[in-house]
C-alpha cells in the first residue's frame, strides 16, 4: 500500500517548467520564451533562422573600479567641503563670532572646555547595484554616538564629525589628552586638524591608500590586526599616534590628500612629542610608537626636511635598543609562542629601522646604530604573515651565505643589500682608520674581496630568483635592484681611491672597472623604468642609489664617453623625483 501511495505522489508531480540551459538569442531579441530544445529551438525552427546560445553572459552590475572611483569622488568633495567649511569658520574667528576650541601645546587637560554640537554634514546619493553589499550598508545613516567635537593641537577648531556612513566607523583619537580622557568613549572626539575634520569614508580611504602605496616598503602592521584594534572604542595613545602616522604618509602619497598632509604631520608629531613625555620612567614601550615613529621619519624624508627625518628616525632606533629584548630572540625560539604574529610584528619593525639605517648611513658616510650580528629571525613571507600561518625563518648569516636560489621574500631580499652596503660601509671606515694609524694596506684587499665576493654572489642569487622583467615591474624589487649596482659603484670608488699609479695591484682595478661601468649602465636603464611606474608607488629611498650613481658619473667619468647623456638620465629622474619627495635636494650636503 504504501509503494502505491508513492507511485501516485511520483505521478502526480508537475513536470519542469522549461528544460535547462540557456535561451538562446532569437528567443532573448523577441522576448518570449525559449523551449532550450537542441540542436534548434522549436522558434528557430519554425523561422529557418540559425539557433545561437551564448552561454558566457556579461557580469550584471557596475563596472569593474566603478565603486572604488566613487568613493574617491566622495572623497575628494568632502575635502572641497571641509576646506570651504575651514575657510568660513576662519571668517568668524575673525569676527569674534566663532565658536571653537583652542588648546595649548603644552596644555593636556580638556577641564573647563566646552563642546558645541554642530549639524552634521549627510550624504545623500543612491546606490543601485546589489554587487557590493557593503558599499549598500555603508549607507544606511549615522551610528549612535558618533558625531563630536574634535581638539587641534595646532590651535585649530574643533567641529562635529561629518560622516554618517556606517561600513567604515572608526572611532575618533584623544591624542595627547590626560589618562581620564581615555576612559571617555573616544567616539565623543572627532579627529579635528587645525579646523580640518577627517569623516569616517576619508579615514577608511588613508587606511586604503596606506596598504596599497605604502605597506609594500614598510611591511611592518598586519592588516586585520590594525583593523581589529582601529575600531576599539579604547585605543592606547602609542597606537593613536600610528594611526595618525599612517594617514600622514598616506597623503604624502596621494594627490586627493595632499592638502591635509601638513595638519596630519604636524598633529602627529606633536602627538608623539607628548607620548614621548609621558613614558620617561617607563620600562617598556609599545611597538606602535616605534613604528610610528619610523613612519613619520619616513614621510620626513619625503617632504619635509632630511635632518628631521635622521633625528626621528634615530629617535625609533633608540627606543627599539631601549626595549631590546623585546626584539631579540633565541634559537630555541618555537612557532607555538603566545602570540607569533606580535613577535612577526617587532622583528619587521626592527627590521625596517634596519635597512633604514644602513641606507641612509652609506650617504651619509655616517657610523651605523645597528650590528648585523644579532639573535634576530629574518621576517617571514607576506603571505603567511598576513594569514597569520606560523613560519619559522633563519636568521641573516644564513641567508647571506646562502648559494642556492631559494625565493625569499622582497622585504628578506631588502635586508640582505643593506646588510651587504653596510659592509661596504664599515670596510670603508676601516679603511680611514687604517690610513690614519698606518697599518698594512693587506688587510684592506683582504676585506675588499670579502665584501666583493659577497656581493657579486648575492647579485647573481637575486638575479636568478627574480628575472629583469619582475624587477622593472616592481618598486620594491627595482628600489633594491638599484642599490644592488650601487654597491658595485660604491666599491670600485674606495678601490680607486686606495691604489697608487704605482701599486702592484693596480692590475686588479681593471677587474673593478668594468664591473662598475657595467652596474652604472645597468642603473641607468633601470632608472629609465622609473617613468613607466606610478609616482606615488617608487620607493621614498629611490634618490639615494641615484644621487650616488650621478656622484659616480661626475667623479669617474674619464671611464666613457658616453657618461655625460647617461648622467643626464639620472639627472632628469631626480628631477622628476622631486615633485614627490624632497629627498635628493636634502642629500646634496652630504657628498663626498
Amino acid at each position: 500500500m504504501p509503494q502505491s501511495v508513492d507511485m501516485s505522489i511520483q505521478s502526480s508531480t508537475p513536470p519542469a517548467r522549461q528544460n535547462p540551459g540557456a535561451a538562446c538569442e532569437e528567443c532573448r531579441r523577441r522576448k518570449v520564451r525559449c523551449d532550450r530544445q537542441q540542436p534548434s529551438c522549436g522558434l528557430c525552427l519554425s523561422s529557418g533562422v540559425q539557433c545561437q546560445v551564448t552561454t558566457p553572459r556579461p557580469p550584471r552590475g557596475p563596472k569593474r573600479g566603478y565603486l572604488k572611483a566613487l568613493q574617491a569622488r566622495i572623497a575628494t568633495l568632502e575635502g572641497t567641503l571641509l576646506q570651504q567649511q575651514q575657510q568660513q569658520q576662519q571668517q568668524q574667528n575673525q569676527n569674534g563670532n566663532g565658536n571653537t576650541i583652542t588648546i595649548s601645546p603644552s596644555d593636556s587637560s580638556i577641564d573647563g572646555l566646552t563642546f558645541n554640537d554642530q549639524a552634521p554634514l549627510t550624504w545623500d546619493f543612491p546606490i543601485t547595484t546589489d554587487e557590493e553589499a557593503t558599499l549598500q550598508d555603508l549607507c544606511r545613516g549615522p551610528a549612535p554616538g558618533t558625531t563630536s567635537g574634535a581638539s587641534s593641537l595646532d590651535g585649530g577648531s574643533v567641529q562635529a564629525s561629518t560622516s554618517p556612513i556606517q561600513g567604515f566607523e572608526t572611532p575618533s583619537d584623544g591624542v595627547g589628552f590626560s589618562d581620564a580622557v581615555l576612559g571617555r568613549k573616544m567616539s565623543e572626539l572627532s579627529d579635528g586638524l587645525d579646523g580640518i575634520n577627517i569623516s569616517n569614508l576619508m579615514q577608511a580611504d588613508l587606511d586604503q591608500l596606506y596598504f596599497d602605496r605604502v605597506h609594500s616598503f614598510a611591511p611592518v602592521l598586519h592588516q586585520r590586526r590594525y583593523f581589529s584594534w582601529a575600531r576599539n572604542m579604547a585605543k592606547t595613545e602609542a597606537q593613536t599616534c600610528l594611526r595618525h602616522a599612517m594617514w600622514t604618509l598616506a597623503a604624502s602619497v596621494s594627490a586627493h590628500y595632499q592638502n591635509i598632509g601638513d595638519s596630519l604631520y604636524r598633529y602627529t608629531r606633536r602627538a608623539l612629542e607628548n607620548l614621548e613625555s609621558k613614558c620617561v620612567g617607563l620600562a617598556m614601550t609599545e611597538v606602535e610608537q616605534v613604528q610610528a615613529w619610523l613612519l613619520l621619519a619616513i614621510h620626513e624624508f619625503m617632504c619635509v626636511d632630511f635632518s628631521r627625518g635622521w633625528v626621528s628616525a634615530g629617535r625609533a632606533f633608540r627606543l627599539i635598543q631601549l626595549n631590546w629584548l623585546q626584539y631579540s630572540e633565541g634559537s630555541d625560539v618555537s612557532l607555538a609562542q603566545t602570540d607569533w604574529v606580535d613577535a612577526e610584528q617587532k622583528r619587521r619593525t626592527f627590521w625596517l629601522a634596519y635597512c633604514l639605517d644602513r641606507f641612509v648611513s652609506v650617504r651619509n658616510n655616517s657610523p651605523m646604530t645597528f650590528s648585523e650580528q644579532n639573535t634576530i629571525r629574518l621576517p617571514s613571507p607576506e603571505v603567511e604573515f598576513q594569514n597569520e600561518q606560523p613560519t619559522l625563518t633563519g636568521f641573516l648569516p644564513e641567508a647571506i651565505t646562502a648559494r642556492d636560489s631559494i625565493s625569499t621574500s622582497t622585504f628578506t631580499e631588502c635586508v640582505v643589500v643593506a646588510t651587504v652596503i653596510g659592509r661596504a660601509l664599515s670596510h670603508r671606515q676601516q679603511s680611514m682608520v687604517d690610513n690614519i694609524y698606518l697599518n698594512e694596506s693587506r688587510d684592506f684587499y683582504d676585506r675588499h674581496e670579502w665584501v666583493n665576493t659577497v656581493l657579486i654572489q648575492r647579485m647573481d642569487v637575486f638575479s636568478m630568483n627574480y628575472p629583469v622583467a619582475l624587477q622593472e615591474a616592481d618598486p620594491m624589487l627595482l628600489f633594491i635592484s638599484m642599490m644592488w649596482r650601487t654597491t658595485v659603484l660604491y666599491m670600485y670608488q674606495l678601490m680607486k681611491a686606495v691604489i697608487h699609479p704605482t701599486d702592484e695591484k693596480r692590475t686588479a682595478l681593471a677587474d673593478y672597472t668594468r664591473q662598475s661601468t657595467i652596474a652604472a649602465k645597468e642603473i641607468v636603464n633601470l632608472t629609465n623604468k622609473l617613468s613607466q611606474l606610478n609616482s606615488f608607488k617608487v620607493h621614498p629611498l629611490t634618490p639615494i642609489p641615484l644621487s650616488l650613481c650621478a656622484e659616480f658619473f661626475v667623479s669617474y667619468h674619464e671611464l666613457g664617453d658616453t657618461y655625460s647623456k647617461q648622467l643626464q638620465d639620472i639627472t632628469e629622474a631626480m628631477h622628476g623625483l622631486m615633485s614627490f619627495s624632497n629627498l635628493g635636494p636634502g642629500l646634496g650636503a652630504y657628498s663626498r
